[in-house]
C-alpha cells in the first residue's frame, strides 16, 4: 500500500516536471514575446474594471501564475468535484485572449501550443493591469478609433480618465458586439439595457457595489455630437 502511494506520488511528480519543461521547451521557440505596456498606457480604474468583467467572472482583478499544479487541479477538479461549470484560474481568459492575437513581428498568428504556451508565460510575469491596457489597444473599432482611449474621446467626448462607471459600462458594451462597434449610434435604443446586464453582472460578482450599481444605472445613455453622427440612413444589416 505505501509503496503503491509513493508510486502514484512519484508518476504525478514526474508529470509536473514533464509539463514544466514542455513548457520551457516550447517557450524558447517562441520568435519573441510581448512587451508589457507602460504605466503611463494603463487604464483609469472604472473603464479596468469594466473591461475585466468582459473577460473574467471574478471579483478580484487579480491574475494566478499557471503553474504545473494549477493546470493538473483545472483539468482533475471536474473529475473529482463535478462543479456545473469548469472555472479557470483568474487572468487566465484575458491572458489566452492576447496569445490568440499576438503576432510577433515577421511570423505567422501562433500554433495552438505555442498560443498555450504564451498564455501560460503571460499569467506568470504581467499584473491584471499590464493585460487590461495590452487588449484594450488592440481591439478593432469601428469608425477609425485605434483603442478604448481613443473611442472614448470619439463616442463620449472625455479622455478614458474622466469616465464616470456608466459611461466606462457604456463604452465597452459599444464595443463588445462586432456589429455593434462598427456603428453603435445606430443601436442607441438598445445600448442601456446591455449596459444595465453588464452592471448587474459585476455587482453580482462583487466588482461593484449595490450602491454603485444603482448609481451607474441611473446615468443616461448618450453620445457626443460626434459619435451620435450616424450614417443616414443607418446600413441595412444594422438598422434596429
Amino acid at each position: 500500500m505505501g509503496l503503491g502511494l509513493c508510486g502514484l506520488c512519484l508518476m504525478f511528480v514526474g508529470l509536473l516536471a514533464a509539463f514544466e519543461g514542455w513548457y520551457r521547451m516550447t517557450l524558447r521557440e517562441l520568435p519573441s514575446l510581448p512587451t508589457p505596456p507602460d504605466a503611463t498606457d494603463r487604464l483609469p480604474a472604472n473603464l479596468a474594471r469594466v473591461y475585466w468583467s468582459l473577460y473574467e467572472p471574478w471579483g478580484s482583478m487579480t491574475v494566478k501564475p499557471m503553474w504545473p499544479w494549477t493546470v493538473a487541479w483545472t483539468v482533475t477538479r471536474p473529475l473529482v468535484s463535478k462543479p456545473s461549470r469548469m472555472d479557470v484560474p483568474p487572468g487566465w481568459t484575458l491572458a489566452d485572449a492576447i496569445a490568440r492575437r499576438w503576432r510577433p513581428e515577421g511570423s505567422e498568428r501562433l500554433l495552438l501550443h505555442e498560443r498555450l504556451t504564451l498564455g501560460i508565460w503571460l499569467t506568470r510575469h504581467w499584473t491584471a493591469e499590464e493585460l487590461l491596457a495590452f487588449e484594450a489597444r488592440r481591439v478593432p473599432l469601428g469608425h477609425g478609433p485605434r483603442d478604448l482611449p481613443e473611442a472614448a474621446r470619439h463616442y463620449l467626448g472625455k479622455e478614458a480618465a474622466d469616465l464616470t462607471l456608466a459611461e466606462a459600462a457604456l463604452l465597452v458594451t459599444m464595443n463588445d458586439d462586432p456589429q455593434w462597434r462598427k456603428h453603435p449610434e445606430c443601436f442607441i435604443d438598445r445600448l442601456q439595457p446591455r449596459r444595465d446586464g453588464r452592471l448587474r453582472r459585476m455587482r453580482m460578482t462583487g466588482l461593484l457595489t449595490p450602491e454603485e450599481e444603482a448609481e451607474a444605472r441611473a446615468w443616461p445613455v448618450a453620445l457626443s455630437a460626434q459619435g451620435a453622427r450616424a450614417c443616414n440612413p443607418c446600413p441595412a444589416c444594422f438598422v434596429p
